[in-house]
């Protein structure tokens, strides 16, 4: 898997690969000092209109922008051709300079449902051989409560020796408290499941340097960092 980027288009991206494909002048303009929000947002849909009128979008996306094949990346995309428009004064409204097409809280909530239905679905990716647990009375392995306060694992799988694996995901970055976090979930799911031994793997956009160093003094903890690749069926 590639790395899935949440963020909004990186303009910086743009502007190299613009030059990388030999439209300069083009990539140069896109450096242009941005004074507000509205301008930065402005400045992606111009970025947009370049690259669609020398054919380069889906290339772009492809390459510096995986966010742009998601439904997020669409509205997104969206949001920015009308702030341009707004900028040449070709119509839209005063709310399209305020209004996300999606809050930064609710793309972390999409990524990461989007990454638990996947890694639910297809586990052999972390590890040959894993599966999810199954519950004799049929309770869901996925979204697994815990404790009293209903705290709920991602995913609850088993490995293809028997044991548990805590998978615990984020959509943004892992920072060290996630370590904290997962231990305490595995300390659950020893004692509900009478388990000796209970593995936690951590999937996040990107690993920290502290989780990566705090890692190393727990057994049986592995880290993983997501990523998306994006392939086309003519139809």
């Amino acid at each position: 898997m590639a790395k899935v980027f949440t963020e909004g288009l990186p303009l910086t991206s743009a502007r190299a690969f613009l030059e990388r494909n030999g439209f300069g002048p083009e990539a140069e303009d896109l450096d242009a000092p941005v004074a507000s929000p509205f301008i930065r947002r402005a400045k992606r849909g111009e970025a947009l209109e370049v690259l669609r009128a020398h054919g380069l979008l889906e290339k772009f996306i492809s390459e510096c922008w995986p966010t742009g094949t998601t439904a997020i990346g669409q509205r997104k995309m969206d949001w920015y051709d009308r702030c341009y428009r707004k900028r040449l004064g070709l119509g839209s409204t005063d709310k399209d300079e305020e209004d996300e097409p999606v809050s930064d809280a609710e793309e972390v909530q999409i990524v990461e449902m989007e990454l638990q239905n996947y890694l639910a679905n297809n586990l052999g990716v972390l590890e040959p051989g894993m599966t999810l647990w199954k519950f004799a009375g049929g309770q869901s392995p996925v979204e697994f409560p815990v404790d009293e306060k209903r705290r709920r694992i991602d995913i609850l799988a088993r490995d293809k020796s028997g044991n548990p694996v805590v998978i615990e995901l984020k959509a943004s970055r892992g920072h060290e408290r996630v370590i904290g976090q997962a231990l305490y979930y595995r300390e659950c799911v020893k004692e509900k499941l009478n388990a000796p031994k209970v593995r936690t793997f951590i999937v996040a956009r990107e690993i920290t340097d502290e989780v990566r160093i705090a890692a190393r003094a727990v057994p049986d903890v592995e880290l993983f960092e997501y990523k998306l690749s994006m392939t086309l069926a003519k139809i």
